[in-house]
């Protein structure tokens, strides 16, 4: 009765994903006006003779290119929001949000409108090409070159380097605001707080820049209007040092460094209105910023609570296995139930610890039998936002080494077939009533039931496998990249949801590494900073 209730609601979404597919492998069915198809995009990154093509669409003499294809060629990192519809792109020094069926843009902290809007189209944001490259150029420190006529697209930067290569400051940007005035700099490297100097004398504004280098031919050509009358540059050693003169001191000022863009921030605050004379021209419709009424006290504090209601505050890890069900048993009789727990501990502790926002729920924290749908019950109970069960791969061959990360799906080869039964067969330590559960549940239908978390699952997982590696290379592990298979442990989560084999314990020397604390640590960090990654990328998103 409880496994036909559990497929009758996994069918729709099933049958639902299928016509999906079969729509897009076999009938290409697409609005009417993504049939009319241009000609391919060249993409060439900086310093590249290899281009990358993209296929472009044309909707009312616009020309739209896939955002996520977009950024890929460019080897730009990304991350979608499905549910808002929203896009982040990484530039090397700026961070870029589009919105589907939305014509504005934000560049880092700015909002900028475009004459037509990005669309939405198969799960993906397309954005309109050359809109969008005109907002990248002015308030970006990339520089995109679209030749139309050849249909090409290079990247440079406009960040200068001098004569030795080492890259300068070139970019400032003032932007005047009705209650003040925020500057921003490009700087060539992190600063720290205690670098950047901010006082005021007479009637100018002094800012000091210790090790930083500045093109200061072009910072001196950075119009000024408003409350600044005056702007001087100069490099003293490796000290950039700019004045600015003010028509009248502000209120108060503050200076820091955007951890996303690296930019300077400068802030200087009036307590008066500035003038209508005072206020910034704008050449076109295209580059005003977004203008919104205040919300209202009610409004704000909803819009809040909706915001709050998508942010990840609580995660789950699982450490595979415990108590009667030992897991792998590895060289020395090392069980998989003891080493995946001080891993889970170990994660825990680094959540709570650099992340205190987040809340962390345990499936287990001692050596006791958990049964396999518990464990995604208690994540789903606790309105997990991120679920994360770890464990220790085992083979037949004693050759067999490294590290993988695996998200809900059908299996695809032997060996994530081989991995997936080997984990689900806890099952056995079950009582009968409860394995009858698992009976007659199709492994791909039930994977379906995780498809509305499909893509974040892999960016999750693809965050910690990157990170894993980065911090396991120089023990000679074997990075076997992300997988998809069937585990028991991840289904009826409804959340983005990951498994991690953190090595192989029967290989003599993983073995023997895997069950020291200081590996365990860096096991632990490794998933740490995928899920912090992920973590940026998404609220990012929101």
């Amino acid at each position: 009765m409880i496994r036909r209730e559990f497929l009758k609601k996994l069918l729709p979404a099933a049958l639902g994903t299928l016509f999906f597919e079969s729509r897009g492998i076999f009938a290409r069915v697409l609005p009417n006006w993504w049939n009319s198809q241009a000609s391919e995009l060249m993409v060439y990154r900086e310093g590249s003779s290899y281009g990358t093509p993209i296929p472009t669409w044309l909707r009312q003499n616009n020309l739209y290119v896939g955002a996520e294809q977009f950024a890929r060629a460019l080897d730009f990192h990304t991350y979608l929001n499905e549910a808002k519809r929203k896009l982040v792109i990484y530039l090397p020094e700026n961070k870029i949000i589009v919105t589907a069926d939305n014509p504005f843009v934000i560049i880092d902290n700015r909002s900028l409108q475009m004459p037509v809007a990005c669309m939405w189209e198969q799960k993906n944001i397309y954005i309109p090409l050359v809109h969008l490259v005109g907002l990248v150029n002015r308030y970006s420190s990339l520089s995109l070159n679209y030749d139309e006529t050849r249909r090409e697209l290079r990247t440079g930067s406009a960040v200068e380097k001098t004569a030795s290569g080492e890259t300068q400051a070139g970019l400032m940007e003032i932007d005047q605001k009705k209650n003040g005035i925020v500057i921003r700099i490009g700087v060539n490297r992190k600063l720290e707080p205690s670098e950047m100097k901010l006082n005021t004398r007479y009637n100018w504004l002094h800012v000091d820049l210790h090790g930083a280098n500045g093109n200061i031919a072009a910072l001196n050509r950075t119009p000024v209007q408003g409350k600044i009358r005056e702007l001087k540059a100069l490099q003293l050693d490796r000290t950039l040092s700019l004045s600015f003169r003010l028509s009248q001191l502000p209120t108060s000022s503050k200076i820091y460094q955007d951890q996303y863009t690296r930019e300077v921030v400068i802030i200087l605050r009036y307590e008066a209105e500035l003038a209508e004379a005072d206020l910034p021209e704008l050449d076109t419709p295209a580059e005003q910023p977004l203008q919104e009424a205040p919300p209202d006290a009610a409004i704000q504090k909803q819009l809040e609570k909706e915001r709050k209601r998508w942010l990840i505050d609580t995660v789950v890890i699982d450490a595979g296995h415990g108590g009667k069900d030992p897991g792998a048993i590895g060289v020395g009789k090392l069980k998989e139930k003891d080493v995946v727990l001080a891993v889970a501990l170990k994660l825990g502790a680094l959540i709570e610890k650099k992340l205190p926002g987040i809340k962390v729920v345990y499936t287990r924290t001692d050596d006791r039998f958990i049964e396999l749908r518990q464990r995604t019950q208690i994540a789903n109970e606790s309105n997990a936002k991120v679920f994360i069960s770890i464990h220790a791969n085992a083979n037949a061959s004693a050759n067999a080494s490294g590290f993988e990360t695996y998200i809900l799906g059908p299996e695809k080869g032997a060996q994530a077939s081989n991995v997936a039964a080997r984990e689900n067969s806890v099952i056995q330590f079950e009582s009968a009533g409860s394995q009858q559960h698992y009976e007659g549940i199709n492994a791909i239908l039930a994977g379906m039931a995780q498809s509305a978390f499909m893509r974040q699952s892999e960016h999750l997982a693809s965050g910690v496998q990157t990170e894993m590696g980065k911090r396991l290379r120089s023990l000679n592990l074997k990075n076997r990249g992300v997988k998809q298979a069937g585990f028991w442990v991840m289904v009826g989560a409804s959340m983005p949801s990951i498994l991690v084999e953190i090595g192989f314990i029967t290989n003599k020397y993983e073995s023997r590494i895997m069950k020291t604390a200081s590996h365990q640590q860096k096991i632990a960090e490794g998933i740490f900073y995928g899920l912090e990654q992920y973590k940026r990328d998404h609220e990012n998103a929101i």
